[in-house]
């Protein structure tokens, strides 16, 4: 296995990803990828204390960056070779509960840099990633990476940002991701790829008034969606590709 060289954006089979503990575990283990899961953070509230997207961030290759909290999964991460910064602690309110919600592509990284990580935007800035900023502090969990130059989203402000820079997005009806009694979530964040022609999707796009939209903006990519559960499409906190297999 060898870490993404672009996060987000496997070139082959991923074997290693990061996603809170639950059912859907089980179900990408079966797929062939194996899951590690961050530990829950006290601080957040309890929809999104356990969440891959809020508790880490893929920088590229071996770099990877957590909060302080992460330190089994860090331990974890540092047996296959990556390399863990820690951010400052997060806070339960936004915007510090943001410090590592950046949406990373290839050449570019996304988000509302007011509030990210300080460490983390000096490393995607050496790195020569173009930073795209937005409103949005959600920026990772509001964008399901589909391939190089297409998205989809349900924020307005990420979808105007993304398509001036040439991307081909595709904006979505918000409110149809559950996430908790309170709050609905995005599809960014019940979904992550895991080859560059499958989208796991946390549950059945049967669920969400654009299935058809959706649906035909993947094939036109050559994507076609895995479900992991029969239920509605759930905001989980992203299913992140860590580790690919080597190329043959």
């Amino acid at each position: 296995m060898i870490p993404l060289t672009a996060p987000n954006l496997p070139k082959r089979e991923v074997r290693l990803a990061a996603a809170q503990a639950g059912p859907w575990t089980a179900a990408l283990e079966e797929y062939g990828v194996r899951v590690v899961s961050p530990a829950p953070n006290a601080a957040l509230p309890a929809e999104t204390a356990g969440h891959a997207d809020m508790l880490i961030c893929h920088a590229g290759g071996k770099r990877l960056f957590a909060e302080p909290a992460q330190t089994a999964l860090a331990d974890e991460l540092a047996s296959f070779g990556f390399e863990v910064r820690f951010s400052f602690p997060l806070g339960g309110a936004y915007p510090a509960d943001v410090r590592l919600n950046a949406a990373v592509g290839n050449g570019f990284a996304l988000g509302n840099f007011r509030y990210v990580e300080p460490s983390l935007v000096s490393f995607l800035m050496r790195s020569g990633r173009r930073l795209l900023q937005v409103r949005q502090g959600y920026a990772k969990c509001s964008l399901c990476f589909v391939a190089e130059n297409a998205f989809i989203t349900e924020d307005a402000g990420v979808a105007a940002v993304l398509r001036r820079e040439g991307a081909d997005v595709l904006s979505i009806s918000a409110g149809d991701v559950a996430l908790s009694d309170v709050h609905t979530g995005f599809f960014g964040g019940a979904s992550g790829l895991l080859a560059p022609d499958l989208l796991a999707v946390n549950g059945s796009l049967v669920t969400h008034r654009d299935e058809e939209a959706i649906t035909a903006f993947l094939k036109k990519y050559g994507v076609r969606a895995l479900s992991l559960s029969d239920g509605p499409v759930t905001d989980i906190g992203g299913i992140l590709p860590l580790m690919e297999g080597k190329e043959v």
